[in-house]
């Protein structure tokens, strides 16, 4: 995990000027018991294309927060109650592809995996998965989206009784991981 600290620290992120709304999520990463990071599922809400969905912790920028890791921190605690430090570093900024604005990933980690207390009305569920995960072929798989084809997608046994026993990350939360292991191991 070390190393993985060092390698998010000393990337220089891609940055995007302001494009309409401004968000962050964190990618909550821990050492013990294993290498872990934070993955939730959003509540479902009505008029939500995301409800349900596989995702950092994160959301909307507010007036109060000073820049993107305390927008990141601060939601992170919102949701699922989880008090992040400051953060190890960023990756590269995401713009509207399907959504108007920019989300900036910002990169924490904690020494050992706490519980997580998922608002219920933000958040369905929340997991600590292991970061293995991303490197499993076996995880790989296309999740369908109805404009754009196949996406690629990693698929989590979550163990939660069904229909919440499968846990799909794909789009910006996939963007955001593919960019994290593209960092970690720029060999890839």
């Amino acid at each position: 995990m070390d190393e993985v600290v060092q390698r998010v620290a000393a990337y220089q992120p891609r940055s995007l000027p302001p494009d309409g709304m401004r968000a962050a999520t964190a990618l909550v990463l821990c050492a013990e018991p294993e290498p872990l990071f934070v993955v939730i599922r959003r509540a479902t809400r009505h008029g939500d294309p995301w409800s349900g969905h596989a995702a950092l912790p994160g959301g909307r920028c507010d007036k109060s927060d000073v820049d993107a890791a305390a927008t990141a921190r601060r939601e992170t605690h919102e949701e699922i109650g989880l008090i992040v430090g400051e953060p190890v570093g960023q990756l590269d900024d995401i713009g509207g592809r399907f959504h108007k604005g920019v989300v900036t990933p910002v990169v924490f980690q904690i020494s050992r995996a706490q519980p997580l207390h998922p608002d219920p009305r933000e958040v369905a569920a929340a997991h600590w998965v292991p970061l293995s995960l991303l490197e499993d072929p076996k995880r790989r798989t296309r999740h369908p989206h109805r404009k754009i084809g196949p996406w690629p997608a990693w698929d989590y046994q979550t163990g939660d009784v069904p229909p919440l026993d499968s846990l799909i990350i794909w789009g910006l939360t996939h963007r955001i991981l593919s960019n994290f292991l593209d960092v970690i191991d720029p060999a890839r």
